[in-house]
Order: structure tokens, then C-alpha cells, then sequence
């Protein structure tokens, strides 16, 4: 788990270093906020994804849609979507608003 934090925070240092815009400091704040809510999990996201997919809903938010998998590589491996709105304050300043993970109920098994 260290690794995916060290890993997470040398993204970040290099989509910093490669544009700092808003697209890109909202998809590191909302990938910040996934590790947080899956710390001890194991899971593979894209940052650069979702800040590709990311749309202007206001002058000051974002909506960012993308996908995370989890348990890659194992038996137990799936993919889920999410959806996270990023508002940024007066200096720039990012604050995630909203973190929904959309759960695919298709892959569920019925209880018998």
C-alpha cells in the first residue's frame, strides 16, 4: 500500500510538473480522496482518465467520470465507475464535493 501512495504522489508531482490545470488538480484531488476511502484496498485507477473526461458544470466546479479496478490480475478482479465533483475556491483551490461510486449490480450473485 505504500507503494500505490508513493506512486499516487509521484503522479501528481508529474502531471504538476507536465500543466497544472484545473482538469488535472481536480483528477489529483479526486484520486487523493479515492485513496483516503480505500486505504488497505487494492485497486488501479487512471488520474489522467478522468481528468480527460472531466466536464465544467459551474465557473468554479468540475464532474469527473472514470473507472477504477479493483483487485487486479486476481480472481476477484472488477471494475467499477465513479463519479466525483471538484469545486475550487477563490485562490484555486480544490475541495472534493462529491465521490458516488456506481456499483454494477449485474455482476452480484443471488442469495440462495
Amino acid at each position: 500500500m505504500r507503494l500505490r501512495a508513493l506512486s499516487l504522489a509521484a503522479l501528481g508531482l508529474a502531471l504538476a510538473a507536465c500543466g497544472n490545470d484545473r482538469n488535472h488538480t481536480a483528477a489529483q484531488a479526486c484520486g487523493d480522496e479515492i485513496a483516503k476511502r480505500m486505504a488497505g484496498k487494492s485497486y488501479e485507477l487512471s488520474v489522467g482518465d478522468f481528468a480527460r473526461n472531466a466536464k465544467s458544470e459551474s465557473a468554479d466546479t468540475l464532474l469527473l467520470s472514470s473507472a477504477v479496478t479493483f483487485d487486479k490480475g486476481l480472481s476477484t478482479e472488477s471494475k467499477q465507475t465513479f463519479d466525483c465533483r471538484v469545486r475550487f475556491d477563490a485562490a484555486g483551490v480544490p475541495s472534493v464535493l462529491y465521490l458516488q461510486f456506481n456499483w454494477n449490480t449485474s455482476e452480484l450473485k443471488q442469495a440462495r
